[in-house]
């Protein structure tokens, strides 16, 4: 293990299942002898890891907090969320394994604190972030989530050993996965995605099985953030029971706050209220497991 990864960015290549798949590990230039926090940044379906950090700015906070930050790609642009089981001969890259082994790779790397290991993602990604909550909850320290939860086959067999904070922000209008759960509905997300995905969960169920699965209280506090933006928070007994959700009103399949704006003719509206990215940030800080 090298503990003095050399800082800035770096793309590292990991072969899995068969397949090299490359990655980038950013090091901040504060990195000393103490162990470095780590973000895992999942990129959605149709952008990169780069275009993706472009859009969040997670590399510029990374680098100013002194985190370690992993960007890796999926293939084809598209993670296995568990929405897609292999079925017809077609091969289901095993998304799960393949973000643990990035994990390891890290670790064997760079002096990463394994109490602070976050992950972040929005829409494709964040269903995918959603999945490791399930499957790799003692891998991380929290979880963020935007526009997007998690496949109904996978919160079907999900029983998180520990508790997982998890942050979620979502657009009421979003097409590309509905506040309501289901499947996409319009014309408008049929054309840019082009393909069948199954079912996600709504929000709301999502919400309330998070409430249970770490054991916060059944009532939240409220808060709204003007002009469209209502913030329900449940608490517990410790900060690892913490399960907060951004409702965003109107707001369709975007990045509140972003530093570019998707196209609100394919994606619906973008929020201008708050910055998601410095929203997760502290979110995520705040937590250790």
């Amino acid at each position: 293990m090298d503990p003095h990864e050399r800082a800035g960015r770096t793309t590292l290549q990991l072969t899995h299942g068969g397949t090299e798949r490359p990655y980038l590990l950013q090091i901040p230039p504060s990195a000393g002898e103490e162990r470095l926090p780590l973000l895992l940044e999942l990129h959605g379906r149709g952008i990169d890891a780069v275009q993706f950090d472009g859009l969040t700015g997670f590399g510029e906070l990374a680098a100013e907090a002194g985190y370690a930050l992993a960007m890796p790609s999926a293939i084809s642009e598209m993670w296995n969320d568990g929405r897609n089981p292999a079925t017809g001969g077609i091969h289901r890259p095993d998304d799960v394994a393949y973000l643990a082994a990035v994990l390891d790779d890290v670790l064997a790397r760079a002096a990463i604190d394994p109490h602070r290991i976050y992950v972040a993602g929005m829409s494709n990604g964040a269903t995918m972030a959603g999945r490791l909550a399930c499957e790799l909850p003692d891998r991380l320290a929290a979880v963020a989530q935007v526009a997007g939860t998690a496949a109904v086959e996978v919160v079907s067999r999900c029983r998180p050993a520990r508790s997982t904070p998890i942050l979620s922000i979502h657009g009421s209008a979003d097409d590309y996965a509905p506040y309501e759960g289901g499947t996409r509905h319009s014309l408008r997300s049929r054309l840019v995605l082009r393909h069948a995905s199954g079912p996600v969960v709504g929000v709301d169920e999502w919400a309330r099985f998070w409430v249970e699965a770490n054991g916060a209280r059944a009532e939240p506090a409220t808060t709204e953030l003007l002009p469209d933006t209502t913030v329900r928070a449940w608490r517990g007994a410790s900060p690892q029971s913490d399960v907060v959700f951004y409702r965003v009103e109107g707001a369709g399949h975007t990045w509140p706050g972003g530093r570019w704006v998707l196209p609100a003719f394919l994606f619906g509206k973008t929020s201008g209220t708050f910055d998601a990215a410095r929203t997760i940030w502290e979110f995520l800080a705040a937590h250790r497991a």
